[in-house]
């Protein structure tokens, strides 16, 4: 499939969180997956969603707040 001039610029204008972002965006798995989540309302449990974003790379380990080496 023949992409536009324009369309290639945009591709090439994603850094790697733009990249992944419209991967997951397209993907019909994720997609299901979140939707699923949302229609059980905002009484989901937080550990539903950190469930389903691990297994997609969502769930970043937190970092002790350390001041700044001076």
């Amino acid at each position: 499939m023949a992409r536009s001039r324009d369309q290639q610029r945009r591709a090439y204008a994603l850094d790697f969180p733009d990249y992944a972002q419209e991967f997951l965006r397209r993907n019909p798995e994720y997609r299901r997956q979140y939707s699923e989540l949302q229609s059980m309302g905002s009484g989901t449990r937080l550990s539903a969603w950190r469930r389903m974003a691990k297994p997609w790379g969502l769930e970043f380990p937190v970092r002790a707040l350390m001041p700044p080496c001076a």
